[in-house]
């Protein structure tokens, strides 16, 4: 869909002469015309619009757009210590109904997000009260209509001083699938600074709907820092809390031995919420070096551990590995179901060059390990019969350094963002289709380099801002490049559960006048994905896109 070549709104003058055979001659242009750009409308697969302007709530943090109830949408700001600002609007998206400003009663209180648990919407926040000495974290109810808060704030957490965990907050925050339980997080101050010596102490805190404990213990890691890195956390529909870790094969619990020392295994712990403890399985990894690893549960209640690997240490992405917890009857991990999905050589190859073709062929007959370089994996997402879409992107950095007159030097960083890998694997985890994306973005800054994708109806949608001569490219072409801050179109790449891929334009960022960033965008409905843009300091709009 391209509807700015419709050129039927433009002044054309004739001489007298001529008149009356034009006008045949244009209607007949007209009706083919219409015809035409009929055909093009009913093949769409987004339409795009804009909202009338709004006042934008300045000196204010924006925290994005929430679902306040079935038919109510909220942009949220967010002022420390000050208030909540919600901007509501109507199901289209057309125009702003009102603005409601909310106290916050909390003096020192620290923003930890908006949750909404089942029905129920909260705020919770942060307090540190330095004479004492204490961290605190509360729960502010919301009603769904007004925004108010209601009753009192509940408290759910007190302790002593805090350390940041995995460089992140001091709170960390996970929810089950199907939004029935809150796991929070947290890590008390190391006992010893050193990492050899020191062993975590994680305080595990699990919340139902209505924010009542359910599990509340501090555990200690039964390996130090140094043996041992949290790769990942979650919670599953039935409350069971899961870690997952990284540890060396050389550790003080398991022995240690002159051997491999620097080499690591995976092991999966579940707390046991009787006796509070942690219990581990080890995950062998038959040769494979895994480059990602992501730990959900999908939408059928099944733990699962996915990411990237590869046949070597050092080298490009081969393929995407699913690992399947099956638990016993009294939940504890009692096996690991693992498949291995390999890129087909015909991927790793489609829309590259000559040259890179050539390499990719020479490997392959002399039977080496061929991969995607740079892919970084992006997202998962779950389908309701137990598959799963596995989602990465080629994104590399590169560094300019030069010599200043003064004898120092600078360095400047470029950014690229290229194809897009796609990959289904089936419930048994097996590879059910594989495609490429292609773009090639590049620049200074980033701002609308990357993609967003979005999952509706089986199918994937993908938007980035992309050069239009890459809209009808065929796969033995490498993409043309898309240069940040020069305009481009907004392209919509759509893969069916079948693997069929199409795309389109939806718009010319220059034509419209509009500066998207496409990393920016937040789905607000099962079809419709909206962003806010500012068209000057005081006024904002709200850009809306429609899934057909």
């Amino acid at each position: 869909m391209y509807p700015r070549l419709l050129i039927l709104d433009n002044f054309i003058y004739f001489a007298p002469t001529q008149i009356t055979h034009t006008m045949i001659l244009l209607k007949k242009l007209t009706l083919i015309t219409g015809l035409l750009f009929s055909a093009i409308l009913s093949m769409a697969q987004v339409k795009f619009s804009l909202s009338k302007e709004f006042e934008t709530v300045r000196k204010h943090q924006d925290i994005g757009f929430y679902r306040w109830d079935t038919s109510v949408y909220a942009q949220v700001y967010y002022r420390p210590r000050e208030e909540l600002v919600f901007q509501t609007f109507d199901e289209r998206f057309m125009k702003m109904k009102k603005e409601k400003a909310v106290k916050i009663k909390a003096e020192d209180g620290r923003n930890e997000g908006l949750f909404t648990m089942k029905e129920n919407h909260y705020w919770l926040y942060s307090t540190w009260k330095r004479d004492e000495e204490k961290e605190e974290l509360w729960a502010h109810q919301m009603d769904r209509t007004t925004f108010k808060f209601i009753d009192k704030p509940i408290k759910l957490i007190e302790s002593g001083k805090l350390a940041s965990e995995m460089g992140w907050d001091k709170y960390r925050f996970y929810r089950s699938a199907d939004n029935s339980y809150l796991l929070m997080t947290c890590r008390l101050r190391p006992k010893e600074k050193r990492d050899r010596l020191n062993k975590d102490v994680i305080g595990y805190y699990l919340y139902n709907g209505q924010m009542k404990t359910v599990y509340a213990h501090q555990i200690e890691m039964p390996y130090t820092e140094a043996e041992m890195d949290i790769l990942g956390k979650d919670v599953d529909s039935k409350g069971n809390i899961f870690v997952l870790a990284s540890v060396l094969l050389n550790n003080a619990l398991d022995g240690i031995s002159d051997e491999k020392k620097r080499a690591r295994r995976y092991e999966l712990m579940r707390v046991n919420q009787k006796n509070n403890t942690m219990e581990g399985i080890k995950i062998e990894l038959d040769g494979k070096y895994l480059k990602d690893v992501v730990f959900s549960e999908d939408l059928i209640g099944n733990m699962i551990i996915t990411g990237y690997y590869s046949n070597q240490a050092t080298g490009g992405v081969e393929g995407a590995y699913v690992f399947r917890i099956e638990l016993n009857d009294k939940n504890g991990v009692q096996k690991i179901n693992k498949t291995y999905c390999e890129f087909p050589k015909e991927i790793l190859q489609a829309y590259e060059s000559d040259r890179t073709k050539r390499k990719i062929e020479k490997k392959s007959k002399k039977g080496r390990n061929v991969g995607a370089s740079a892919l970084e994996f992006r997202k998962v997402v779950f389908g309701a019969d137990g598959s799963l879409t596995i989602i990465g992107e080629e994104h590399y950095v590169v560094a300019h350094t030069s010599s200043t007159p003064n004898g120092g030097s600078s360095t400047s960083y470029t950014y690229y963002y290229e194809n897009i890998y796609v990959l289904r694997a089936g419930k048994d985890g097996k590879t059910q289709w594989c495609k490429k994306i292609p773009k090639y973005q590049k620049g200074k800054r980033t701002y609308d380099l990357g993609f967003y994708s979005h999952s509706y109806k089986g199918n994937n949608y993908f938007f980035f801002i992309d050069n239009k001569k890459n809209i009808d490219l065929p796969e033995s072409e490498k993409p043309a490049q898309h240069l940040s801050g020069k305009g481009g179109v907004l392209t919509c790449v759509k893969i069916d559960p079948n693997g069929k891929m199409t795309k389109e334009i939806v718009l010319d960022t220059r034509e419209e006048h509009l500066k998207l960033s496409p990393q920016s965008f937040e789905y607000v409905g099962e079809n419709i994905i909206v962003d806010r843009l500012k068209k000057s300091r005081k006024q904002s709009v709200v850009f809306k896109l429609e899934l057909n």
